[in-house]
């Protein structure tokens, strides 16, 4: 696979992603195209890292052990409405569609199956970039 840098904005991106192997395939690959990538181990850390990096994009894991990435949007969402306006894309290996319409009220930006599809994540960041534009 060819991996193009692109023009343009960079994002600071957080990646909570409680899979190491995945964490560190996802964090590469955001890397390489230049954007600055925060990682968090758990929904914890990640919420933590949220409150001190204020990143511009956040992907996180929909199911990890402890503070589920639902949970992360929902005191992100509820606590902090100042970041309401964060894109959150989720990364889930959870395709019920019931699944996913029970994180609908967060406002998730994007809903992206693993495994992860660099491409489609790609297009979608890019997306949200320019929308913040």
């Amino acid at each position: 696979m060819k991996i193009t840098l692109r023009e343009g904005p960079m994002a600071k991106i957080l990646l909570i992603e409680d899979e190491a192997p995945v964490r560190e395939m996802l964090l590469d690959e955001l890397t390489v195209q230049g954007h600055k990538v925060i990682e968090a181990a758990n929904g914890e850390e990640g919420l933590q890292k949220f409150l001190e990096n204020e990143p511009d994009i956040v992907l996180c894991d929909r199911a990890m052990p402890g503070m589920s990435g639902f949970d992360v949007l929902e005191r992100i969402r509820g606590a902090h409405p100042q970041f309401v306006d964060v894109p959150f894309i989720f990364l889930t290996a959870l395709t019920d569609a019931r699944d996913k319409a029970a994180v609908d009220h967060l406002n998730p930006a994007a809903y992206i199956e693993k495994p992860v599809d660099f491409e489609m994540l790609t297009q979608q960041i890019e997306t949200l970039l320019k929308r913040a534009d």
